[in-house]
């Protein structure tokens, strides 16, 4: 597994969220002004070039779904942090969160 750009994130996102999407179900979910038709397609066929999503026959298209689940990647993402920016270290990952706030603000 490869780490998503931030466009490719975004509509990973939707596709997750919606389970099942047309390129046209998935512009729905953006805010204006939203991205053309053409780049979201051409997002959409990189993930599947990563093996993030596949798709079926739908009316005249298709319709995408995750082959990588949420919780999957962010296994991945998590991992990916802990290695890269706190050496492996799991006391100082969770220090680094308690430092900042985050893992109190999560409890109360």
């Amino acid at each position: 597994m490869e780490r998503l750009t931030p466009a490719e994130e975004q509509v990973m996102l939707k596709i997750w969220k919606l389970e099942k999407a047309s390129i046209h179900q998935l512009l729905e979910l953006y805010e204006e002004p939203k991205p053309a038709y053409n780049t979201t397609s051409t997002i959409v066929r990189i993930l599947e070039k990563k093996k993030f999503i596949k798709h079926k026959p739908y009316k005249k298209g298709f319709l995408y779904m995750p082959k990588i689940s949420r919780e999957q990647y962010r296994e991945y993402l998590s991992d990916y942090l802990l290695k890269k920016y706190f050496d492996g270290d799991k006391k100082e990952i969770i220090s680094y969160f308690n430092k900042m706030g985050s893992l109190n603000d999560l409890l109360t």
